[in-house]
């Protein structure tokens, strides 16, 4: 990985007597302890900080802002009905919508749900001040996760006096307008933001509007905090353009799937989410403990070319974790313990798609509305609940540290429909330890190795989605387990450039695998494979020369079927679709007092986009590139210009595994020219 990124080279610089800018160790607390450097810690890990990682680029999508992250892939699909795909070392990859296979949680609230899906379309990319990233197993720490953590975190709160800052962008496709209002005073701190999106594209069909703000307030009670945050984000409109064939993709790549606009597949939702955050630290900082609480609502109505699929969604959860450390006998040791408790509540209907259906028939599509008669009402609730333990010694230059989790989750579905209120269940369940060994030869130095394991259930939506077309729970559906081995060194080279190399071998039984069956309108089932295996190695290096910051980051990855048989079809030693095997990126950003400039490249090989490797997505390199004057130049005013994909190719922004219809690729925007303007207090 790039151990910050361009993140942390203002964030963590320090000015040797020369006047040039040293890095630092970064600090992370995504561990689930107390802040600590990256070289402590037996892992691979990234912290970017968004402003200056991402200086002057446009916040309306995490693949604006999770750059050069090696193993980490953030595809924007220029879908409004979905978020982009994340992917760690392929895992989150098999997505339909939403975030799979990594837990992403904001100011140490769970965004993922307890069946292990993550929304995010409703977080307020404007108010995110930094993110960390830990890639690998992130099973013994956070429990139903395979591929890692995504920790985003809000701008410091202001310690006193009141900060203001408006920003906007505009193309030809897409605005975008947001305003942050914060301050402190005494033991008080807080902030509000305020953002609106509009778009037209860049792809038919592509239509969204939304709006979203964010609420938070800080108080420190003698060395203890409260602070308590509330969400709020409405999209009244999102339409969903679909994918392309290969024909498409050369000839037309922005037109839309006829399908998904006769039948006016869109998205409209509503999410409000309320926490309570409390800390309190004893012995000098030795000892901590952290509990929360939250709860939220979400109201969904989602036409599909397959159906009209609704839901009312409630959650609650809590979780908490005491830690404490000292020295015995020259051994430095920490030891903390916590638990995590959520529950999630689905009030789920479908209903027929008549949108576009000529003929209509009688029993499903009476009258003239779209939305035809109910097929599916159930009732949902997931409860999720698991404990850990993680301990920590260190003597001299070697540190070991353990983790041992346990995890249990309950699905429950009540038919509604049914005269006899017919309740399903299943319990899935699993303990999840993880050792890991860090030796720190020199101070700026240090090299790791960890043996880890990992649990990941199937979501409520992908245990639903029967191919039978009834609904329920999919009793035939496993959660996948992987064991992780991996080894690494990272450190700070002269005080100008960190670097990270990390190699893995991860061996998954039961993945869970998408696929579609022809005539299904799109909807994707799921499957498991008995086993993959994923060989890598990622690269990250960042340099401060002066006043330009340089880095690149490499990552390869083998990922294939060992074990895999559909029917009678043998799919051993096949690649798993939609991951790339290599991707890399390199940056150069340009600073002087006065402002800045940067170009960076993205590339990424050629993806099988179907399980028997008949199908394959080309290879892609875009160029981006943007400059900006700063608010200290021009008295609070920063002025950018910027444009994605500088040589306009044609690419592949996500590939949809296993389509039919031959859909399989989701396009990236062509070259896009944008405008910022920045306006803060001084």
């Amino acid at each position: 990985m790039i151990l910050a990124a361009v993140a942390a080279l203002p964030v963590a610089a320090q000015v040797d007597t020369a006047g040039t800018a040293r890095l630092a160790p970064v600090r992370v607390t995504v561990t689930r302890d107390a802040p600590r450097s990256t070289l402590d810690l037996p892992y691979s890990l990234s912290r970017l900080s968004i402003d200056t990682a991402r200086t002057g680029a446009r916040r309306g999508s995490l693949t604006d802002l999770l750059v050069a992250v090696p193993g980490l892939v953030s595809s924007n699909r220029h879908n409004p009905t979905q978020d982009p795909r994340v992917s760690v070392r392929g895992f989150g990859a098999r997505s339909a919508f939403g975030i799979r296979g990594l837990r992403v949680i904001r100011d140490g609230i769970p965004l993922t749900l307890a069946d292990g899906q993550a929304a995010i379309d409703f977080v307020d990319l404007e108010s995110v001040g930094s993110a960390e990233v830990l890639r690998g197993a992130a099973g013994a720490l956070y429990g139903n996760a395979s591929g890692g953590v995504l920790d985003l975190r809000s701008e410091p709160l202001p310690g006193a006096g009141v900060t203001w800052r408006g920003r906007t962008t505009w193309n030809e496709d897409a605005q975008r307008f947001s305003g942050r209002v914060a301050g402190g005073q005494g033991p008080w701190g807080w902030q509000g933001t305020l953002t609106r999106n509009t778009a037209d594209g860049p792809r038919d069909y592509a239509r969204f509007r939304s709006t979203g703000a964010l609420a938070d307030l800080s108080r420190r009670i003698g060395e203890s905090t409260l602070r308590t945050q509330f969400t709020w984000y409405d999209a009244p409109l999102g339409e969903n353009p679909g994918a392309v064939t290969a024909a498409e993709l050369t000839a037309t790549p922005m037109v839309a799937d006829p399908q998904s606009v006769s039948r006016k597949a869109s998205k409209t939702v509503s999410q409000t989410l309320l926490s309570l955050i409390g800390e309190h630290p004893w012995s000098e900082g030795r000892g901590q403990a952290t509990a929360s609480v939250f709860a939220g609502l979400r109201e969904l109505y989602n036409p599909q070319a397959f159906a009209i699929v609704g839901f009312d969604r409630r959650v609650v959860g809590a979780n908490m974790r005491v830690q404490h450390g000292g020295v015995y006998r020259r051994h430095q040791w920490r030891l903390a313990l916590g638990a995590d408790l959520q529950s999630q509540r689905d009030d789920r209907r479908n209903f027929a798609n008549c949108a576009g259906v000529t003929p209509r028939p009688a029993a499903t599509c009476p009258g003239t509305a779209d939305q035809g008669a109910e097929t599916i009402h159930q009732l949902e609730r997931v409860t999720a609940g698991g404990v850990f333990v993680r301990g920590e010694v260190t003597r001299s230059v070697l540190s070991v540290t353990g983790t041992l989790r346990a995890d249990n989750t309950n699905f429950t579905v009540r038919d509604r429909r049914s005269t006899t209120g017919t309740i399903l269940s299943r319990t899935m369940g699993a303990v999840t330890p993880m050792v890991g060994v860090t030796l720190r030869p020199r101070p700026g130095m240090s090299a790791y190795a960890n043996l880890a394991s990992s649990f990941e259930t199937p979501t409520t939506t992908e245990m639903a989605n029967q191919p039978n077309g009834q609904g329920g729970i999919n009793r035939e559906l496993q959660p996948q387990r992987g064991r992780t081995l991996e080894g690494g060194i990272k450190g700070l080279l002269g005080g100008r450039v960190l670097y990270d190399v990390a190699v893995f071998r991860i061996r998954t039984s039961d993945e869970l695998i998408p696929f579609e069956i022809p005539n299904s309108g799109g909807r994707r089932y799921f499957r498991n494979a008995g086993e993959t295996s994923r060989t890598g190695a990622e690269v990250g290096l960042t340099a401060s020369l002066g006043p330009v910051d340089v880095g690149a980051a490499l990552a390869r990855l083998t990922y294939r079927y060992e074990e895999f048989r559909v029917g009678t079809t043998v799919l051993d030693g096949k690649r798993v679709p939609g991951v790339s095997p290599t991707t890399a990126s390199a940056f150069a950003t340009g600073r002087t007092s006065w402002g800045f400039a940067t170009l960076e490249v993205q590339q990424g090989s050629r993806a099988a986009a179907d399980d028997a490797n008949a199908t394959w997505a080309p290879g892609w390199v875009v160029w981006n590139a943007r400059a900006g004057l700063t608010g200290a130049a021009l008295r609070g005013v920063e002025p950018v210009i910027g444009i994605e994909n500088l040589f306009d190719r044609t690419y592949v922004a996500n590939v949809v595994t296993n389509a039919t219809r031959g859909r399989f690729y989701e396009p990236g925007a062509g070259r896009r020219v944008y405008l910022g303007l920045g306006l803060r207090s001084r």
